[in-house]
């Protein structure tokens, strides 16, 4: 009972297709540099980088910290740049940055290292992993020493050694490791913040590992701290306090309410206060309110000119300059159903149901992210299921306001127990549960009722519609229906967060009762079943049923039968970590076009071939993926590219050759290709995994790059097998996946800058 299950969908290139490819492809790749670092063609990331964490104004640019990359904004220009980890950052939340004396940007992460971005060669330095798995929180440049402040205290990295030399744990009287999240220096004294307080310290005493060497003060967590015009500021939790240097501590300057950060406008220092407000130290408990806009909660404040740049959770704000454009970015990071139109547009959730933040759903289009929720027409911010109807009108499940169609531009019909069959839950008739959306073959639309049953309608208006209570199905109303899929056969397979696998039978009728019925397969009736709480469904063309648990993955080989209402089963598999599986809870799975499953988990996305077994998996330290926790999955058969959901960030993986044929991004670079200087020949758009072959000009091999599972670029340093650098000349070079897909071309090497 434990076999592979195979599974298909579009079968792999016939022998005759796979050489028609490659003769396409059999091109010269002409050089492209990427404005960053060299572009991973197979993988692209969309995050929201609305939430600021620190911004630092410089050389004409504010360079924005946030929780999905850095966000460079040029002020003459007007444009945007984007960074994340494909860009060759250690990672996507960035919590601190600070430039140095050679005009290097330095960007702190939280757990995922250190980064410096050269803009003089576009470039970022790989990560330094010295502070892998530390909150780098603050960073401050001094000469050639960047002192970091992580959650173990501060660590001095000697930036031309590109080294720690050493960490200061215990700051004074503080407890050790106390997590730093603000620092300034000011006359040779480095002062450092606190989620404790404050301490200081002269740099020019020989110990400062000692605790004796450091002075501190209770303060209240810090959320800030300047240098400005002769005097030490910081916000804290408890307002504003100034450092006096005759008491040789922090007193309190500013007291009315908390301060959320601390800056400095035309070289004075100035604190942002809970209430919005943002007042400026003329002296001793002298302050000033800048005049302009309320923006509570501020995270992060400009130090240079006589504009105040603010970071808040919603983006860049400023006050006393030109207002920036809107960057565009999408509701959350948190990315969940998705559904793409032919026009190309996505739309994704951000949220699975009521249990997190009501970020509302996302558009992305060519212009940008646009944002939908309560305050767009919709009946509520919860925002869970997606589906697009035979019209081509979005329909959005909600998690308590019913369901809404999207009937023009700017307005959505809403779907609630006086225009649907949909009801709300027994103990709040108004709270309509709608968990999943689908369409079946006839372009009839199914609800997922929470607590009510399936309901369905055969479009907008409708002319029918009807309600199979799950209750007259012989189902308690504490059967939970969470995602639906449609078999070819009609019938209509739930996955349950109480019930592990529900199977609903309308009898041919949809729109009539009498002849409904349901079975509920769960752990009591079959002790096959890995849990009752499952989270997604999948039905194959070839009735393989894959149920997606938080105790593995199901792959049921079965057929309902109508006539006696009973499932059966001729397999049934149960995929684990044994199997290959990074961890045993699912989220959601997909088929691709050419047969593979793949398996979104909490650790990673992995892929089941069609022979049935774990052929690999992709994680955020492997791969491009902005996090390993994988929530969602898209495949998208027309570019034959698949769309992953995380909780950080949302990809999209080139997997094959979409269905318009053609290539499909094949790129080398650079081309004619120098192997005497530092930069390898880069060979991007292959498929994915493929191994590379290099050859001369005469057919006679020269090297051989292995693939690596998950990635479609490859480097070469241009060395043969024996470890030699190669001549001058023409060179063809041939890439081949696990599947037979294939790639081929040519590419010039000018040895030592000479004529080929």
């Amino acid at each position: 009972m434990n076999q592979p299950i195979p599974h298909t969908a579009a079968s792999s290139p016939a022998p005759a297709a796979r050489l028609a490819l490659a003769s396409v492809l059999l091109v010269v790749a002409l050089a492209t540099p990427g404005a960053t670092q060299a572009p991973t063609t197979e993988w692209a990331s969309y995050t929201s980088m609305r939430q600021v964490n620190d911004l630092l104004r410089y050389n004409g640019e504010v360079w924005v910290c946030t929780s999905g990359g850095v966000l460079r904004y040029n002020e003459q220009s007007r444009a945007y740049t984007r960074y994340t980890r494909l860009d060759g950052l250690a990672g996507n939340r960035v919590l601190s940055v600070a430039v140095d004396a050679n005009g290097h940007l330095w960007f702190g992460t939280d757990g995922l290292g250190l980064s410096r971005y050269r803009p003089e060669a576009h470039t970022f330095d790989p990560p330094f992993i010295e502070f892998r798995n530390r909150r780098i929180a603050a960073l401050l440049a001094y000469g050639t020493r960047l002192f970091v402040g992580t959650d173990h205290g501060v660590s001095v990295f000697l930036i031309e050694r590109e080294e720690v030399k050493e960490t200061y744990r215990k700051l004074g009287g503080l407890s050790k490791d106390t997590p730093v999240t603000a620092m300034a220096l000011a006359s040779g004294v480095l002062y450092a913040g606190t989620s404790d307080g404050a301490a200081w310290a002269d740099l020019s005493q020989p110990n400062l590992q000692d605790p004796d060497s450091w002075r501190s003060s209770s303060t209240g967590s810090v959320t800030g701290l300047v240098s400005a015009a002769g005097e030490i500021v910081l916000s804290s939790d408890r307002g504003g306090l100034s450092y006096d240097a005759q008491l040789r501590r922090f007193v309190y300057d500013y007291t009315d309410e908390p301060a959320t950060a601390s800056g400095i406008i035309g070289g004075r220092p100035i604190v942002a206060t809970a209430s919005g407000n943002f007042y400026r130290r003329d002296g001793f408990e002298q302050w000033t309110r800048i005049p302009g806009p309320i923006y509570a909660n501020a995270t992060a404040l400009s130090r240079r000119g006589d504009d105040l740049w603010i970071g808040t959770a919603n983006g860049v704000r400023v006050i006393g300059g030109t207002a920036p454009p809107a960057s565009r970015e999408p509701a959350a990071n948190r990315f969940y159903e998705m559904e793409l139109f032919s026009s190309g547009e996505l739309w994704v959730t951000s949220a699975p149901s009521d249990h997190q933040e009501d970020f509302g759903v996302s558009r992305l289009t060519a212009t940008g992210w646009t944002v939908y929720d309560q305050s767009s027409g919709l009946p509520r911010s919860h925002l869970v299921a997606l589906e697009q109807d035979a019209a081509g009108r979005l329909w959005l499940g909600t998690w308590g306001g019913g369901a809404a169609v999207r009937t023009s531009e700017r307005s959505w019909a809403v779907l609630g127990s006086d225009s649907s069959p949909l009801r709300g839950v027994p103990k709040a008739p108004q709270f309509i549960a709608v968990s999943d959306v689908q369409r079946d073959g006839d372009g009839n639309m199914w609800m997922l009722n929470v607590t009510a049953g399936l309901a369905v309608m055969d479009g907008y208006p409708a002319d029918q519609s009807y309600l199979i209570d799950q209750t007259d199905l012989g189902l308690g109303p504490d059967v939970d229906f969470y995602r639906l899929a449609i078999g070819a056969d009609g019938i209509k397979w739930i996955s349950s967060r109480t019930h592990g696998l529900v199977i609903v039978d309308d009898g041919g009728t949809p729109f009539a009762g009498g002849d409904d019925a349901a079975l509920a397969v769960t752990t009591g009736t079959d002790s096959r079943l890995s849990s009752n709480r499952s989270y997604d469904v999948l039905v194959t063309p070839d009735q393989v049923i894959w149920l997606a648990t938080d105790a593995g993955l199901n792959a049921i080989g079965a057929r309902y039968d109508r006539a006696t209402g009973m499932l059966d089963v001729d397999d049934w598999r149960v995929y684990t970590t044994l199997d290959g599986l990074p961890t045993n809870e699912i989220n959601a799975i997909e088929l691709d076009g050419a047969g593979n499953l793949w398996v979104a988990t909490e650790g990673g996305l992995s892929q089941i071939g069609s022979d049935g077994e774990v052929a690999f998996t992709l994680t955020e330290s492997n791969s491009g993926l902005s996090s390993s926790r994988v929530t969602s999955l898209l495949f998208d058969p027309a570019a034959g590219e698949l769309w992953i959901g995380t909780f950080s960030g949302l990809n999209r993986l080139v997997l094959q050759q979409g269905e318009g044929g053609g290539p499909s991004g094949l790129v080398v670079y650079p081309n004619p290709f120098d192997n005497t200087g530092e930069a390898p020949l880069t060979f991007a758009g292959l498929p994915l995994g493929a191994s590379l072959r290099i050859f001369a000009a005469d057919g006679s091999p020269v090297a051989r790059v292995a693939g690596v599972p998950g990635l479609g670029t490859l480097t070469w340093r241009g060395q043969n097998e024996a470890g030699f650098l190669v001549a001058s000349g023409v060179y063809l070079f041939a890439a081949e996946d696990a599947d037979g897909h294939s790639v081929r071309g040519r590419f010039a090497v000018v040895a030592g800058g000479g004529a080929p």
